[in-house]
């Protein structure tokens, strides 16, 4: 098996391992909402949004970059 693959395996396993793991309803309250929803949910919707954000900075970065020098 070669070793991406390996990997790619053994992180889908950990996410379902904290999948299980968090299954539990949690109360999320934001000014005058109120949600409840899975832990895993709220844990893996953050980090989404933290990828997401992550990558339109590096995009506005490198647009700005090669904007810069054309």
């Amino acid at each position: 098996m070669k070793f991406k693959t390996f990997l790619i395996v053994v992180f889908i396993s950990l996410i379902v391992i904290f999948s299980i793991q968090n299954v539990e309803i949690t109360d999320i309250k934001f000014l005058f909402w109120k949600l409840s929803i899975s832990r895993v949910l709220i844990i893996l919707g953050s980090f989404a949004i933290g990828i997401l954000v992550g990558v339109l900075i590096s995009m506005k970065k490198k647009y700005l970059k090669k904007d810069s020098n054309g």
